[in-house]
């Protein structure tokens, strides 16, 4: 057949047919070579084809199925859901000689590190302390620090959680707070902030909640420590409802 005889629509198929074969023959020989490469070979050319797969999607198709979503929380439900977190971090210590006779409450504020009355654990006489975690575990703790008010404490491990120190400026009038202290079982007290630090109450912090335990915790609704019970925080009221409070630098020693 002479190809100068043939017409413009038998020349369009043979152009067809020949690139289909040529198509063919090309993903055959492919596959063939892809058998024969290296693992890494195969590998980086999976990786490139990946990549290609990754940016050919839309950039918006994301923010098209992106919503927002509010989730209003109620007061109680945040108290309780606070107290269980924070019941984590506070202790009780007691004496290594009398391990049944508790001198204070005490909280976790650094990673090994808790503050609690130093009155409390220097009037005991006692050289050697123990901590017992909300789990009932018993572990060592020593004084190495703190102010003349506040002492600052290791422990004999570090896998508490760390409650942290809120920022006492910050905190309102009327605003809500938790108290955990108790001799034995915590217990536990909800009430609002009664008087800020300043004027009479200098270092203090006064809320509607008392607790006649040294080293009680006041905390805010989101957990943070602003005020534990000290021996000059009990000498400053009459109802045991002032709490002092703790300096930002106070785990600097």
């Amino acid at each position: 057949m002479d190809l100068e005889q043939l017409t413009k629509h038998q020349i369009i198929l043979l152009t067809l047919l020949v690139s289909f074969v040529t198509s063919i023959v090309t993903g055959i020989v492919t596959v063939s070579l892809m058998d024969q490469a290296p693992a890494s070979v195969t590998q980086t050319i999976n990786r490139i084809v990946e990549h290609t797969v990754e940016k050919v999607v839309p950039s918006d198709l994301t923010a098209a199925v992106t919503t927002e979503k509010t989730v209003v929380v109620k007061e109680d439900d945040l108290t309780a859901q606070t107290i269980g977190k924070v019941q984590q971090s506070v202790i009780r210590i007691t004496t290594a000689d009398n391990p049944d006779a508790l001198l204070a409450r005490g909280v976790v504020v650094g990673k090994g590190l808790a503050i609690t009355d130093r009155h409390a654990l220097v009037a005991s006489g006692a050289q050697q302390f123990q901590a017992i975690l909300n789990s009932g575990e018993r572990v060592p703790l020593s004084l190495v620090g703190g102010t003349s008010t506040i002492a600052v404490a290791v422990l004999g491990t570090t896998t508490l959680p760390v409650a942290p120190i809120g920022n006492v400026s910050k905190v309102q009038l009327g605003q809500s707070v938790i108290r955990i202290g108790g001799l034995g079982s915590d217990r536990v007290a909800v009430g609002v902030i009664a008087q800020l630090p300043g004027g009479d109450h200098q270092k203090f912090i006064e809320s509607s909640v008392s607790s006649p335990t040294p080293g009680s915790v006041l905390f805010t609704l989101f957990g943070e420590v602003i005020g534990i019970m000290t021996s000059d925080a009990l000498a400053a009221s009459t109802d045991d409802s002032v709490y002092s409070t703790i300096e930002p630098n106070v785990l600097s020693f």
